[in-house]
């Protein structure tokens, strides 16, 4: 029965990519497609990994919950895109931004149901909770090993038949009409062999568990190290109002710190067979870590205020305000009385209900993280503090913020304020390459008298509109170079066909002679294409008199 789930994924999984090739529904509609792919993406695991549990109603009841919770969510995320659909829009910033939090979010969802039909309540007690997730996580992982080492296998035995110049199985493991029931099945039959040996599993959580508490001591030196020298630096720090310090390494410090706690805490039936002396100078570490958590906490708000919020600061903000939580909380277990760090159940039971509701929030049109930021930044560029402020606001509409930053933008860019100009120039850039900013010394005024002592070679030659308008775009941005005035020359336009095309191109001629001897001038290109001009190329040349 299960081989007929991983059929049906592999089934539907093709049929979706077919209709992005062929441009055809689902894919003309994207909202519908990413919500068929993220339910047979991540629906059909969790029912594999606790197969032997298919009889429970409750498990297929979780299961219609999940579809139902992924298919809204995908269409909410993905219905305005573009149509048709094509992997390159699925490469979005919003992609990425989703995918995260719903791994993360999946995994525990697993772990909770996974306790909930071993145990038949949804309030296991903490071992249960324990072993469900670190047993889901073993059993994916290993599924997934076993999945990629098979396909290490076909493309071996592939290989060495091409090289005999038989590229049949080459052909027949790259079709994806083999490709995706082949790996479905595979991944399906070895969650079966792992869920049919529970011992397995849980020797092998037991070992790396083992192997892990024994690097606590080493990241409590480093932690009590790092913060002894930190704490001199921190009154001066904060009461610069700066950045303090990089808030990722911070955090990463307390993540791994803590993760290294639950490996020795485990489930609290035992406690980690470390000599006393060692047991007690350990539970002044979550205290240190409280300190560490603090400072990349505020190092966030500081970066957040000083440069607006986004999608990795919003999740920063996330991560730094839960590490505070978890050490905070560790902090309470390692000093009561009783067993070592008797009080991390509690603790990891509360604050995993926490992350799950925030993932799950994160990914509905209330909570998405980058419609914050974009709101955020939004409101930068209306109102900026200062003109870096509404660069920095509107850069990051254009190229960091997927469609939401861009309707944004366009939204902006209909005004007639400041940030409205700043906003079309931003829309009309290709690149996150700083755009050149204006020449102080340009003026209207300016440009128009620069412009009448313009000459053009051949004497008969004019003009174009749009050419025109080339020329004072280039005149705003650079007037000192263009018209450096004193004993300058005279700017010269010369037509001439530079690319062979059989259309005339503009060489521009312009500046003061100097050097020595003084045969040095300014020169700009532009290129005639489709009935348009643009700037090709600049730079400086010399020749004899």
């Amino acid at each position: 029965m299960y081989l007929a789930l991983a059929l049906i994924q592999a089934a539907v999984l093709w049929g979706l990519q077919h209709a992005i090739a062929a441009a055809s529904w689902p894919a003309t509609n994207p909202g519908v497609l990413s919500a068929f792919f993220l339910i047979f993406l991540f629906v059909p695991p969790v029912a594999l990994v606790l197969w032997k549990h298919r009889r429970q109603g409750v498990l297929w009841k979780a299961v219609g919950g999940l579809a139902v919770f992924l298919a809204l969510a995908g269409y909410f995320a993905f219905h305005d895109f573009p149509v048709p659909l094509n992997p390159a829009d699925l490469d979005d910033i919003e992609t990425v931004r989703f995918v995260g939090p719903l791994l993360l979010g999946w995994l525990l969802f697993l772990s909770l149901v996974h306790a909930r039909v071993d145990d038949g309540s949804w309030h296991p007690p903490y071992p249960v909770l324990f072993r469900s997730f670190w047993g889901s996580l073993c059993t994916l992982a290993e599924s997934l090993l076993f999945t990629g080492l098979f396909w290490i296998l076909l493309f071996l035995w592939a290989a060495l038949f091409d090289i005999l110049g038989n590229p049949f199985f080459k052909n027949v493991f790259d079709d994806s009409r083999f490709a995706y029931p082949a790996t479905t099945v595979v991944f399906a039959i070895a969650t079966q062999i792992i869920g049919d040996n529970q011992r397995m599993v849980a020797a092998v959580v037991d070992q790396m568990l083992d192997l892990l508490k024994w690097l606590l001591p080493l990241a409590g030196i480093i932690v009590m190290a790092f913060t002894v020298a930190m704490a001199p630096k921190l009154p001066v720090l904060i009461g610069s109002g700066e950045k303090i310090l990089n808030s990722a390494i911070l955090l990463a410090l307390v993540v791994v710190t803590i993760l290294l706690i639950n490996a020795a805490f485990r489930d609290g039936a035992i406690e980690p067979d470390y000599h006393p002396w060692l047991k007690q100078a350990l539970r002044i570490i979550p205290a240190l870590l409280t300190v560490v958590a603090a400072t990349a906490l505020y190092s966030l708000l500081i970066r957040t205020v000083e440069l607006g919020l986004t999608p990795a600061r919003f999740w920063g903000l996330i991560t730094a305000g839960i590490a505070c939580l978890f050490s905070a909380g560790y902090v309470y277990a390692a000093l009561r009385s009783g067993p070592w760090f008797g009080g991390i159940a509690q603790i990891n039971t509360l604050l995993a209900a926490a992350l799950l509701l925030t993932f799950a929030a994160s990914l509905t049109p209330l909570g998405d993280p980058l419609r914050w930021s974009v709101a955020n930044q939004l409101q930068r560029a209306m109102t900026p503090a200062s003109s870096e402020n509404r660069d920095s606001a509107l850069g990051f509409l254009r190229f960091e913020a997927g469609r939401q930053g861009r309707l944004a933008l366009e939204s902006i860019a209909a005004g007639d304020s400041a940030s409205a100009r700043e906003a079309r120039a931003m829309l009309a850039l290709t690149s996150r390459k700083k755009p050149e900013r204006a020449d102080p010394n340009a003026t209207p005024e300016r440009f128009d008298a620069w412009r009448r002592s313009l000459r053009t070679l051949p004497g008969t030659a004019s003009i174009p509109d749009n050419l025109d308008a080339a020329l004072r775009a280039e005149f705003m941005r650079s007037a000192t170079t263009l018209d450096p005035g004193g004993n300058s020359s005279t700017p010269i336009m010369v037509f001439t066909d530079l690319n062979a095309d059989g259309a005339a191109d503009a060489v521009l001629i312009v500046g003061t002679r100097r050097g020595d001897p003084q045969i040095t001038r300014d020169y700009r290109i532009f290129i005639a294409e489709n009935a348009d001009w643009r700037l090709a190329s600049k730079g400086s040349f010399s020749r004899s008199n």
